[in-house]
């Protein structure tokens, strides 16, 4: 976003990353639905006195904040209003439908007497409550026979959902002061980021190095849009009777991640006009706050709430210049050797055994400064490396691409150092140094697809895309074309499949899955994967794919060497026949 001036913005970072209140939402719920939820928020998170909380524990000192947070409840202020908002704009639409129905049968008795059974029943008529009608001790317990029953799935998914959702934003809501009382009374502090910039003050006070080839499109209209990608040097013919305006590039790629970041920087030191278009906003060092609401809900797909159907399993995924390297904990491993070995020998990928693919490792790890020692761990860290030294098993520090004094302790949420090397302040800076442009807060939507003639075994060709800007004062879609209808359009973010799945166990846990892998991998023939061991699709000519999504399997350590390894060998590789 639009650099910061003054004060400010050095001592709380910038407004979109710690600033997240609305007073109106969005969710299509009814009133009497709206009341179900907040009965169910309530009987989640219940409002307890505090003598009752203390368990008659007279000895312990009063605390205010303590006993302000034994007195807030899920049902409080805009907290049902906003996980019925989650619910139906993040949530995959299966579980939402599950939701509505729930409600929907919670509003009325007879829907409350077949989903809670005789804890309804009371002895005074009507004799049977509705759900918002019963005491909460009895909604604490229809929620615990929810979890329990094998015949109440969808209700379980529905349940799952709302609990989930209600204790996220519960700990993440912030009053007026960017603060959430609740976090001091459990004894939460965020990292003190003033501290940590100061023992990195080169970092955290350089400049935005992006500034010369990134447009932030989410300010601009039309014709600021048009102007500034002129003035870098992007060949631009404004919409006249159509929808679109047309855009002129050599490379597009879609997603600046670990592995658009890369291609970026190979393409365009190979003397190729890339353009780079990224959906998230940039941020810089200086932006990030630490604080997780607003800056999960920027920096994050869907703002951290992206699930399966059956709420089982929460996606990770970054989305803003810089992808998942923006936002991920910096563990820099190598691919191990079996894992290549595989990859070359039983799935017929020689890359994966070359010579190149060691060197691109090398490379990588160069450009990022990895670091194989850390002055100072973590308490987890610490007690797991006491537990394998007692049993007499080996353990290492994990090599980091952050140097070995590094601990701000907040890089899942933007390091705000700068001490980490993302791809933003590595690979993008190296691009824009030869030329390429960056779009951010715009949304690839499509390939332009055309009938193939060359005779390669590929029926069409990928000419170009259609992108949406995020502006509403954008009112043109961008079709961007190669200038001689020979584009190399890279995608870095694979969309993870969103449909129905099926619970495997009746131990509900929820499980968070970061580094999705393998969703269009690369195949020795179009049955093994959907592209080649290029990275080219077996359909379209001119189509790559070159981030996690190409991996055979997964790869049994964090994947952000092996991506940027993988994309800098097929990069190079593209250049080389574009030469």
């Amino acid at each position: 976003m639009a650099a910061l001036e003054g004060k400010e913005k050095a001592a709380t970072g910038h407004p979109l990353l710690r600033v997240l209140r609305r007073d109106k939402y969005t969710h299509g719920l009814y009133p009497a639905q709206m009341e179900a939820l907040r009965a169910m928020c309530g009987a989640l998170i219940p409002s307890l006195p505090p003598e009752e909380a203390l368990d008659g524990r007279r000895d312990t000192p009063r605390d205010k904040d303590l006993e302000r947070f034994y007195l807030a409840s899920g049902a409080d202020s805009t907290i049902p209003d906003e996980v019925a908002e989650l619910a139906f704009t993040r949530c995959v639409w299966e579980a939402g439908l599950l939701v509505h129905v729930t409600l929907w049968l919670l509003c009325t008795r007879l829907g409350t007497l077949a989903l809670c059974g005789r804890l309804c029943v009371s002895g005074e008529f009507p004799y049977v409550r509705r759900f918002a009608d019963m005491p909460v001790g009895r909604r604490e317990e229809a929620l615990r026979r929810w979890t329990r029953a094998r015949w109440l799935i969808p209700v379980k998914i529905a349940f799952a959902m709302v609990k989930t959702l209600c204790f996220n934003v519960f700990y993440t809501k912030l009053n007026e002061n960017s603060e959430n009382p609740c976090l001091k009374a459990i004894g939460f502090s965020l990292p003190n980021v003033e501290e940590q910039r100061k023992k990195h003050p080169a970092e955290a006070a350089a400049p935005r190095p992006l500034d010369n080839g990134v447009v932030e499109t989410r300010e601009l209209d039309d014709a600021t849009l048009l102007r500034s990608l002129a003035d870098k040097g992007v060949a631009v013919k404004p919409a006249t009777s159509g929808d679109y305006h047309a855009v002129e590039c050599d490379v597009v790629i879609v997603g600046s991640g670990c592995g658009g970041g890369v291609a970026a920087a190979v393409l365009a030191s190979s003397g190729h006009k890339v353009l780079v278009v990224e959906k998230g906003d940039y941020f810089t060092p200086d932006d990030y706050s630490s604080v997780e609401g607003p800056s999960m809900e920027r920096l994050y797909e869907q703002g951290g709430v992206f699930c399966t159907s059956n709420v089982s399993t929460v996606l990770f995924a970054g989305t803003a210049v810089g992808g998942g390297s923006a936002v991920n904990w910096s563990a820099s491993i190598r691919t191990p050797r079996e894992v290549l070995q595989e990859w070359s020998r039983d799935h017929g990928l020689p890359v994966f055994g070359s010579a190149g693919y060691v060197q691109a490792m090398d490379a990588v790890c160069a450009r990022l400064a990895v670091t194989d020692g850390c002055r100072e761990e973590g308490f987890q860290n610490k007690v797991v490396r006491r537990g394998c030294e007692a049993l007499g098993l080996p353990v290492d520090s994990v090599p980091r691409n952050s140097s070995e004094g590094h601990y701000c302790g907040s890089c899942y949420l933007g390091c705000p150092t700068g001490d980490k090397r993302d791809t933003d302040t590595t690979w993008l800076v190296d691009a824009v140094k030869h030329g390429a442009v960056i779009l951010a807060g715009c949304k690839a939507e499509r390939f332009i697809l055309q009938n193939n003639s060359d005779k390669n075994g590929r029926s069409k060709k990928c000419v170009g895309l259609v992108a949406t800007c995020m502006s509403n004062g954008i009112t043109k879609k961008l079709r961007i074309e190669a200038k001689d209808k020979d584009l190399e359009a890279f995608l870095d973010e694979v969309t993870v499949a969103r449909g129905p799945m099926q619970p495997g166990t009746d131990t509900w846990a929820l499980l968070c899955s970061a580094h999705q892998m393998g969703s269009c991998r690369m195949g020795s023939s179009p049955m093994e994967g959907a592209v080649d061991g290029r990275g080219e699709s077996w359909e379209a000519e001119g189509l790559y794919v070159c981030d996690g999504s190409l991996l055979p399997t997964a790869v049994g350590v964090n994947p952000m060497i092996t991506i940027q390894s993988l994309a800098y060998c097929l990069s190079m590789d593209i250049a080389e026949s574009l030469a």
